[in-house]
């Protein structure tokens, strides 16, 4: 498994709105809200909860969104708490709390985070990761089959409490590919050596109807110098914790999934979803 050192977050450059780039069309645009309070007291942290309570007006709470209701083409803001942050100078693992605000407009987050930054003052430190959903780059009816058909619906925080935020970055080798060859890698495929590979679909088919995930891609384009080209995103119940780091684990496995020897993660943040801080 290969770790990167924490990064700048992902710019937010480009257009005036950043929809479009070189590579795609963004739908939905999310920016992660990494919060690392300067004192763990009171006064602290009802600073922070009127800062966030500030920014969600105008949002749909996402803690009672179901699968029901598209959560992607909506404007909503979702609260992350973590009891057992990292001591460490990064300003990811070491959050206690996360705010997601999504919206079809861009420079509205960047106006959120300039609001949210001024109200919060010197109660903590905040780092940001930008984020846009897209149409999936790799489709197919058996990947469908595989990755999509079978994929959970969307619950409630008080059903799968669970987050976890993990970005990630893929090598110069793997955007030199071109795309047919990219695509193999997530298909059961025989390597240039002879050995048969489960491949990405099939090393996470586990967790497909039991975790729910979400993928976003830098606004901006990928290889971007001191950023991410990819933030992930997952929910899952209690019981489903152990699954998630079984098919990571098997996503993590070069031999089942060659993809991976092409990622470099960043640091994971896991916590659990709240209907306020």
């Amino acid at each position: 498994m290969h770790h990167s050192h924490e990064k700048p977050n992902l710019a937010g450059r480009g257009s005036a709105n950043g929809q479009k780039n070189q590579i795609g069309v963004n739908l939905v645009y999310t920016k992660f809200f990494f919060i690392t309070l300067g004192q763990d007291d009171e006064p602290t942290r009802t600073k922070v909860r009127k800062a966030g309570t500030a920014i969600g007006r105008g949002f749909l709470n996402d803690f009672d969104t179901t699968g029901g209701r598209d959560a992607a083409t909506l404007e909503m803001i979702q609260l992350l708490v973590n009891d057992e942050p990292q001591e460490c100078d990064q300003g990811i693992r070491s959050a206690q709390l996360v705010a997601q605000v999504s919206a079809k407009y861009r420079p509205r987050l960047q106006d959120v985070e300039k609001e949210f930054r001024r109200r919060l003052g010197d109660a903590g430190r905040v780092r940001t990761l930008d984020g846009a959903i897209r149409v999936p780059r790799y489709t197919s009816a058996e990947l469908h089959e595989r990755a999509y058909a079978k994929a959970v619906c969307r619950q409630t925080g008080a059903m799968t409490p669970n987050a976890i935020i993990l970005p990630m970055n893929k090598s110069a080798e793997w955007w030199g590919m071109e795309a047919l060859e990219r695509h193999q890698y997530f298909y059961p495929h025989t390597t240039q050596y002879g050995h048969r590979v489960k491949g990405h679909a099939v090393a996470a088919e586990e967790g497909v109807s039991k975790i729910f995930s979400r993928l976003y891609h830098n606004p901006d384009g990928y290889q971007r110098e001191g950023e991410y080209d990819f933030v992930t995103y997952f929910e899952c119940g209690d019981e489903n914790l152990s699954v998630y780091d079984r098919i990571t684990s098997a996503l993590r496995d070069e031999k089942q999934n060659p993809e991976w020897r092409y990622v470099t993660e960043g640091p994971e943040w896991r916590g659990r979803r709240v209907l306020r801080w």
